[in-house]
């Protein structure tokens, strides 16, 4: 029994001591001024809006110098605040290294497509649905998305709660159809443009431009590309891509063909 609590008392003191150390060793390095700033920029689709010299830029200017400030932590996540806030980036950490200096890592957006609205603004959607805007730097090469699109362009807003023509979007709907087509390889090289038309309807324009897809709603939206490809397959690689000038997808089972 006396082993024991001798045993309890010395792992206590240990214990103890150890949060007394990471209490020191804490409260030291917040007492370091920064030693300097490391960014790192990251793209999982391989596209670089802004780089890392245009966020230490952002940062110089909002906060004048982070050279040898007390970086505590307050201002840690005003910086980390203001990097999350920039357009082009869909998250970031920001965090002091133990000898002081202050590293910012950012992942950006991945482009979904490039919306043109009815106002003529144009802008990106990301892969999550979120509005961001064009780059004076770096043009994406993803599919365009025009038509009745009533909604200005707002930073940060997501597509989920746009208003094209005169209702509200709700899954599945245009983020859905784009989604589609963006994650399957296929559809992705071959769809060059998305025509929202005002009675809440899509077409779709190919790459080669050889004819318009008249794709209804944005339903049934796996189905309908499945018959498409069948047709693709089975029909115009008899005819000719440009033997038609639409094709219908509207109705089950069929696809209407019209010169």
């Amino acid at each position: 029994m006396i082993k024991k609590i001798l045993h309890i008392i010395v792992f206590s003191g240990l214990l103890t001591g150890i949060v007394t150390a990471m209490g020191f060793s804490l409260n030291s390095n917040m007492d370091k001024t920064s030693q300097g700033l490391e960014v790192s920029v990251a793209s999982r689709s391989g596209n670089y809006f802004i780089d890392e010299g245009d966020i230490k830029n952002i940062l110089v200017q909002r906060f004048d110098t982070l050279e040898g400030m007390r970086i505590d932590p307050i201002l840690l996540q005003k910086i980390n605040e203001a990097v999350n806030n920039i357009p082009f980036v869909s998250r970031a950490e920001v965090y002091r290294t133990i000898n002081g200096e202050l590293r910012v890592n950012a992942l950006l957006r991945d482009p979904l497509a490039r919306v043109v609205n009815s106002n003529n603004q144009s802008f990106y959607i990301d892969t999550e649905g979120y509005m961001f805007p064009l780059s004076d730097k770096y043009t994406a090469r993803v599919m365009m998305i025009t038509g009745s699109i009533r909604t200005d362009y707002s930073a940060g807003a997501n597509i989920a709660g746009i208003k094209v023509g005169v209702e509200e979007f709700s899954p599945p709907g245009l983020f859905e159809l784009a989604s589609y087509i963006h994650g399957d390889n296929f559809w992705r090289a071959f769809t060059d443009h998305i025509i929202m038309l005002p009675n809440g309807k899509f077409e779709l324009v190919p790459k080669n431009g050889a004819h318009i897809i008249e794709f209804g709603e944005a339903n049934d939206i796996g189905e309908k590309f499945s018959r498409l490809m069948a047709f693709y397959r089975n029909g115009l690689s008899q005819v000719g891509w440009d033997h038609y000038n639409r094709l219908n997808l509207e109705f089950n089972n069929q696809i209407i063909c019209s010169k």
